[in-house]
Formats: C-alpha cells, structure tokens, sequence
C-alpha cells in the first residue's frame, strides 16, 4: 500500500504541476474578462499542488497507522483534480479573443444581481446549458453563439439557474405548493378504491413529480423574458423550432421521464407572459410561428395529461411570479427594447440585443455588417 500510494501522488503531482504551468501559459494572452475566474481556478490547483504535497510528506514518514488516511486523501484528491483538469481548467485553457464578447455579457449579468455579483464566470464550447461549480459557473455554448448577438439572449436563462440555486430552499418550497395546487387540479371527480383508482393516482404523482424539474425551466424561461425583453422570446423561439417534432409533442413515456417541459408548452406560457407584460405582437409571433410548424408536423396540442392549459397556466404563472419575488432579477426598461439607437444602445446588454434582433428581423441581408460594427462598439466601451 506504501508503494502503490507513493506512484499515485507522484503522478498527481506531476500533472497537477503540469496543469499550474498550463494555466500560466494560457493567462497570459487570455482575455482581461476572464481574471476573476482565472484567479479563482489558479488557487484551486495550488491548493491542491500543497494537498498532494502534504500526503507525499506523510508517506515519508513510513507510518503504517496513517495509510488509511493517506488513502482517503488520495482519492479525494484524485476526484479534485479530475473536475479541475477535466472541467473547470477548460475555459481557460481554450480561451481567445473572441472570448470577450461572451464574457463581457456574463460579467454585466452576474452584475446585475448582489448575490451573483462576485461569483466568476467562465465559457466553454458544447450546447447551451449551465455548471454551478461553485464558487465559479461555467456558461456552455455552441461555437458560433459566442461570436455573435443572435442567440446570447440565451444566456439570460441559464443565469436562472443560477439565481434558482442561490435561493434553494425558499425556489424548492413553491415549487412544492405548485405540484399541491397541479395535483389538485387533476385529482378525480369520483374516488375509488380499486387497481384502476391505484393505477390513476401513480399516475397523478408521476405528472406532480416531473413538474419538480420542469417548473425550475419554466422559472429560467421566465428570468430570460423579465430581464430580456423580446429578444430572448425570438432567440429561444428560433433555436428551437425547427429541431423536430419532440419540440412539439413527446410520448407518455417520454414525458415521464423528461427533465424539461415539451418547448410547445414553454412557448405557451413564454406567449402569455409576454401578452401580460403588453408584448402582444411578440405573443402572437410566437404563437403563430409554432403553430405553422406544427401544422406542417401533423402535431396537435396533446401533451398526454401533463399540461392542461385552461386548468395548469394560471397557476403555474402566479407561482413563475412568486419566484420571480423571490429571486429578484433585474427586469428590462422600456426604453432598453424599444430599438432606438441611443448612446446607452452599445453600454446596455438588453438594449443592444433588442436592437439586434430588430435589425435581423427587418433587414436579415444587411444584419451580418451590422453586427460586426455592433461588436466591436460593445467591446469598445
């Protein structure tokens, strides 16, 4: 066991110095933007370059009473390391220039919240989606998505959740009293007590369960539209329908065993809340943009019990609200995403990603020379 902990710690060691002078390497053309989080993951690895150390001072003792120890540390260690080499690492290693763009949008949106203000954020390439690694986050996106204003509206709903995990406790209770007031509305007219009474009621508690998980999305939906404006409705629209007919509809099979809501019925309840907030031509855009998809798919609204709009949207849209109370994030100002170019147009995140999407929707030919002027005066500032 002396032997076999020794190798192990002297390779960690090896590769956890490595990966120090990696990360020196990569600091030094990385872009101002990423300090924070390239700060934060620097003491990590230090920390754990002395934990390693630490273990091979103890083996040099030759103390068989402390192996146990050693061992428990080692694996711990290992685990480390694997997140940090394998994960968090990442974003600075393959960091560049067009990095910024990205990276200046998350710094302004950690901003605009006091809990999240100091938390350090990071990007990496793959499909849009969130790491809370805390005490850092890491903001996955697609290749193209970092280069442009298009889809970083996108942005807007991973950062919900975060917002959703920095007030656990208190999120977690109302979605609590959301699957309450769901199971209610689907409880039976008449009660029975027999195999196909029994075979109902797991039936209502698989729909209140995937409702846990699914009103979290909804939540992020929410956060993206309230802090965004129209910009997030077009871009979260525009991703994702055309991406095939589970976007519309999915078996009850399927839905049973679904992290997120089927999009159609996101999109409904994104439509009505942007009819709400007196939005009504975003409404009716999305509204009418996924129906005609759903024509041309043969898919009508059947969402096999576990969404009934007449009976489940107002609830599901006070309790959205009550979270909205609770969590507190910035909500957009009128003049923000009313797409007149002014001198706040290239210093606010929200207005510049309205303009954008107004631009592309008027003028979809002359959007690209129009975004790359628009870039580089948001860098500029």
């Amino acid at each position: 066991m002396q032997e076999l902990l020794k190798q192990n710690n002297d390779a960690l060691c090896h590769e956890i110095e490595q990966l120090q002078h990696l990360l020196s390497e990569s600091e030094v053309d990385a872009p101002d933007e990423l300090n924070a989080y390239i700060t934060q993951i620097k003491k990590e690895c230090d920390n754990l370059h002395q934990r390693v150390l630490r273990n091979l001072k103890y083996l040099e003792l030759k103390q068989q009473n402390l192996l146990k120890d050693i061992l428990s540390e080692t694996e711990l260690l290992t685990f480390d390391f694997f997140a940090l080499n394998g994960q968090k690492a990442s974003p600075i290693l393959r960091a560049c220039t067009s990095d910024r763009l990205s990276l200046k949008f998350l710094q302004w949106l950690h901003a605009t919240h006091p809990q999240a203000k100091n938390i350090p954020a990071a990007i990496c390439d793959g499909e849009f989606s969130i790491w809370l690694i805390q005490p850092s986050t890491i903001y996955c996106t697609p290749c193209t998505s970092q280069r442009g204003l298009r889809n970083l509206p996108i942005f807007f709903h991973e950062f919900g959740h975060l917002l959703y995990t920095l007030h656990k406790p208190e999120m977690d209770d109302l979605v609590n009293e959301l699957q309450k007031e769901i199971k209610n509305r689907i409880h039976p007219n008449v009660v029975r007590n027999d195999q196909y009474a029994r075979k109902q009621e797991t039936e209502r508690d698989t729909v209140v369960a995937t409702w846990y998980e699914w009103a979290q999305e909804c939540f992020c939906d929410a956060v993206g539209f309230v802090m965004c404006g129209p910009s997030f409705a077009y871009a979260f629209s525009m991703y994702l329908r055309i991406l095939g007919r589970s976007q519309y509809q999915m078996s009850t099979e399927e839905l049973k065993n679904s992290t997120h809501p089927v999009t159609w019925i996101r999109i409904q309840l994104l439509a009505n809340r942007a009819r709400e907030m007196g939005y009504s031509v975003v409404a009716d855009d999305l509204e009418e943009k996924w129906n005609d998809v759903a024509t041309a798919l043969g898919v009508t609204q059947d969402f096999g019990g576990f969404y009934d709009a007449d009976s489940f949207l107002p609830v599901i849209q006070q309790k959205l609200d009550d979270m909205l109370t609770e969590t507190s994030p910035r909500e957009f100002e009128e003049a923000e995403v009313s797409n007149q170019i002014t001198e706040s147009t290239f210093s606010s995140p929200v207005a510049l990603l309205n303009m954008a999407w107004q631009k592309f929707l008027v003028d979809p030919d002359g959007y690209r020379e129009w975004e790359k002027k628009a870039i580089i005066s948001f860098l500029d500032i």
